[in-house]
């Protein structure tokens, strides 16, 4: 065989359980020279498992990420904290870049319930310290934070409607009569075609949507009669304790800038910073002191190192702080590191 071909039985054996040469599947994976390659073994496969002629070509981007989200979380390939560290970096690089479509075995069920036309639901995740970028099945791109995940029906043609848990910024296709819904948590929006950035995470208590371009409307699914059309450069947080939200312009770009691996902050007082450091690198993030509102942050970091941000963060706005590193708990578990920021 020659030497930069893909072992076919030895990639169908590690996704069936039977082969650890998680090496040997992390360099056919981000090989470049072996795209085409994976994309016609992926073919192949499609027409295997269909038993039946396909006309047209079939969008599988969306199956990577299934095997993407395997890949991070596997509990045996990161029993040791050091590999988990070095793996980490690695999957933060591959999942700005891999687009090919690597899912041959997790797919295998998806489309035989294609084949029975029974509807089902695609669950897309970008783990702690990776992001994700793909495109839905009516062209739309979405680019995935961390610690985030959307779903949808596979008929997604006929309802173009996502649920998402996270962060998630969406250039989404115009389709006329065909309006694009997002639902998270208790809120939901609803475009035509345009650009926008939302996050809703679970440990957080607000929900923000950030409008880039195009024309955005914002409702309350539990009934509650909160709408509202929002423009470009319109941020809208909703408070998920009172159910109220609230409208202010602002910089959009500053808030899809993580897709580019930016963390940016443009005048930004101490809250801020501490939801996005958060966010940002899977931290919890502690403010003691009354430090008022003049104190504000302007600054970009590029894939920066937590140590560096407040390096810098204590030069320019003359605080102290202190990490606490990660512990691992009587059960075993490891907590989350820790930032305080003081006055």
């Amino acid at each position: 065989m020659p030497e930069n071909r893909i072992d076919l039985e030895k990639t169908e054996a590690f996704f069936k359980g039977l082969d650890n040469d998680f090496d040997y599947i992390r360099e056919i994976f981000t090989d470049k020279s072996r795209e085409e390659e994976l994309k016609k073994v992926l073919r192949n496969k499609w027409y295997e498992l269909s038993q039946e002629q396909i006309k047209e070509e079939k969008s599988l981007d969306h199956i990577l990420y299934k095997i993407h989200f395997k890949i991070n979380t596997d509990k045996e390939l990161f029993e040791k904290k050091s590999k988990l560290a070095g793996l980490a970096k690695w999957c933060l690089k591959v999942a700005a870049i891999m687009f090919i479509p690597l899912a041959i075995y997790s797919g295998i069920n998806f489309f035989n319930t294609l084949k029975t036309r029974e509807s089902s639901i695609v669950e897309i995740k970008a783990p702690a310290w990776t992001r994700a970028e793909f495109t839905l099945p009516d062209s739309t791109k979405v680019w995935l934070n961390n610690r985030s995940s959307i779903k949808y029906n596979t008929r997604f043609n006929n309802n173009r409607m996502v649920i998402l848990t996270g962060e998630a910024f969406f250039d989404v296709t115009r389709t006329h009569k065909k309006p694009f819904k997002v639902i998270t948590g208790e809120i939901m929006a609803t475009v035509l075609g345009t650009k926008f950035n939302i996050a809703s995470y679970d440990d957080e208590k607000t929900a923000e949507i950030v409008l880039e371009e195009g024309s955005l409307l914002f409702s309350d699914i539990r009934g509650r009669d909160k709408n509202y059309l929002m423009k470009p450069a319109d941020l809208l947080i909703f408070d998920k304790t009172n159910k109220e939200f609230k409208v202010e312009e602002v910089q959009p770009e500053k808030y899809s800038a993580w897709r580019e691996g930016k963390l940016v902050f443009r005048n930004d007082p101490v809250e801020v910073i501490k939801k996005r450091l958060e966010r940002w690198y899977n931290i919890d993030v502690e403010v003691k002191g009354d430090f008022g509102d003049d104190l504000r942050l302007r600054a970009t970091f590029v894939d920066e190192s937590l140590e560096e941000v407040v390096k810098v963060m204590k030069g320019v706005l003359h605080i102290d702080y202190i990490i606490e590193e990660q512990k691992i708990t009587s059960g075993g578990v490891f907590t989350r590191k820790k930032l305080t920021i003081l006055n």
